[in-house]
């Protein structure tokens, strides 16, 4: 054999025994990646239709309840009924008459007739659909609206059954009646849902297939009508297959493509949000402003909410809305709660030398609410000098407390020590009042967009009475956010709310100017009482 030929041969066996073990792992990773895929889908199609199940199941038992008691329409006993059913019911917004195309009265208190408009489907049984009304009782908010022949209308929002935990921002879902001659979601998220993936399958079972470059998964519930779409792009598939290709690859092809990816990876992860948030965290680049939380009827300073801003190294300000989503989504949020509860630790005794009673909060985040290490970070801010539980509260928003059994043991462990807990911006989230009463917190914070209604004539400003009812009715402190005007104030104090923040009491602002400012409030009260 000649030496060209021979090397030539070498080459092609040695480009073979290469080749063939990257082609073979990249096909077991394709197969892997796609059972894993097609897993994920099925798990959120199943969350999804029970969720679903769970909400038609609410509606069900509703509209028993309000036939049997058989009540006169729109009267105060109906209205009760219809708000005990609201406020036990974790998927129902609302519960209302309707007549026509308008409802007549509801559960929010309201009893003038809001339209609705025509429904979009209606079944032999007559009852009727009629899909994201907007009305300005729900704060204009896209509601679906479910009623029935006898007059009882259900408000649900469309996102509620597909508040699933799913990876990646294209994941569709949709919710639909298979027995609809021509389905229509009923709730939908994503933008690549198609036409023909509503399909009319067997009760009780579901199937999965890829179509154009989607991984679908179809499943029907086995009681009822309800079917549901789930759909993850394929690109995601692609994305694991590097993982799970490097297992076959041989060692020294293995720690070659390892290296080019780490320095890949390290480059744009230099260059990404969440890795520059990490090093501001570390960098110490985050620091805090406090907002006044004033007491209404004396407009005496009696705490602050610690507020977290962003200074780049050339002095540049990011604004709060421009990280804390990226923050939370890559989980920077807990090293960023860390640095905000460094400093309320260090500034909390400036606070206490003029105002021992002083309380400060914090907001925590979902990620904040399920680490084992929060408790103890807490328990380092109230062991400042001069210092008790007292003086500390904590914030977290609706979704934040609606995580898992373990947030509840942690708000619990909070309570447990003095800390007082306080719900932030309720009203614009998902959670009904029931779950307020299995929660166990303190406070409730109004959130700005209903104080802003307060004065106008839209019917979303009984939104803020409504809620400031309940929150008397389960005993819990209330602080208005985003007070700017005299006539919010005066409405709010009149209706029992002792507590506000706003612009008209002050903005947030730097420890020294707010120390500075408390003060000379505590001096001038001093003065006052010795004339």
């Amino acid at each position: 054999m000649q030496r060209p030929t021979g090397v030539a041969i070498a080459v092609l066996i040695g480009l073979t025994a290469v080749i063939v073990p990257i082609w073979f792992s990249i096909h077991l990773a394709w197969k892997q990646s796609l059972a894993d895929e097609t897993a994920r889908v099925r798990y959120n199609a199943g969350d999804v239709l029970r969720r679903g199940e769970e909400t038609r199941n609410q509606v069900v038992a509703g509209t028993r309840m309000l036939t049997k008691a058989n009540l006169p329409p729109c009267s105060p006993a109906e209205i009760d009924l219809m708000r005990r059913i609201d406020l036990d019911s974790s998927y129902i917004q609302a519960v209302a008459r309707i007549q026509g195309d308008s409802l007549i009265c509801t559960s929010l208190g309201t009893r003038s007739p809001i339209p609705v408009g025509s429904a979009t489907v209606i079944s032999k049984d007559g009852a009727a659909q009629r899909l994201n009304v907007k009305i300005p009782v729900a704060g204009g908010q896209p509601l679906d609206i479910f009623s029935s022949s006898n007059g009882f209308a259900f408000l649900i929002h469309p996102g509620l059954p597909l508040d699933t935990a799913s990876e990646g921002p294209d994941i569709s879902l949709a919710l639909y009646l298979s027995s609809s001659p021509d389905p229509l979601p009923l709730a939908a998220t994503g933008s690549h849902l198609r036409p023909e993936w509503f399909r009319s399958i067997a009760k009780g079972s579901e199937a999965t297939f890829v179509d154009r470059g989607y991984v679908v998964c179809i499943a029907h519930s086995a009681a009822s009508d309800l079917a549901v779409v789930a759909a993850a792009p394929v690109s995601y598939v692609a994305r694991r297959i590097a993982r799970i290709a490097a297992l076959f690859v041989p060692l020294g092809l293995l720690c070659g493509i390892a290296l080019a990816w780490a320095v890949i990876h390290v480059t744009r992860q230099r260059f990404s949000l969440p890795s520059v948030l990490r090093v501001a965290a570390l960098h110490r680049e985050f620091y805090v402003e406090y907002q006044p939380v004033v007491e209404m009827s004396s407009r005496r300073w009696i705490g602050a909410e610690a507020l977290v801003r962003w200074r780049r190294p050339g002095g540049r300000i990011v604004r709060p809305d421009e990280f804390i989503p990226t923050a939370e989504e890559s989980g920077v949020i807990t090293l960023i709660t860390q640095c905000v509860a460094s400093i309320v630790a260090a500034d909390l005794p400036r606070f206490l030398s003029i105002d021992p009673e002083f309380r400060v909060a914090m907001n925590l985040s979902a990620a904040d609410l399920r680490s084992k290490a929060t408790l103890p970070l807490l328990e380092e801010i109230t062991q400042a000098d001069g210092a008790h539980s007292a003086n500390l509260e904590v914030e977290a928003t609706e979704r934040g407390f609606l995580q898992g059994p373990e947030v509840r043991g942690l708000i619990a462990k909070i309570r447990s020590q003095g800390i007082t807990v306080a719900i932030d911006d309720f009203g614009t989230g998902y959670s009904s009042l029931s779950c307020l009463q299995s929660l166990g917190l303190d406070t409730l914070k109004i959130d700005k967009a209903f104080v802003n209604t307060i004065g106008t004539d839209g019917a979303t400003s009984r939104v803020v009475f409504h809620i400031i009812e309940m929150a008397h009715s389960l005993n819990l402190e209330i602080v208005a956010e985003g007070v700017e005007t005299e006539e919010q104030a005066s409405f709010l104090l009149q209706r029992g709310v002792r507590h506000a923040q706003g612009w008209l009491f002050g903005k947030p602002m730097p420890v020294a100017t707010f120390c500075e400012s408390l003060l000379q409030a505590k001096s001038a009260r001093e003065q006052e009482t010795h004339v």
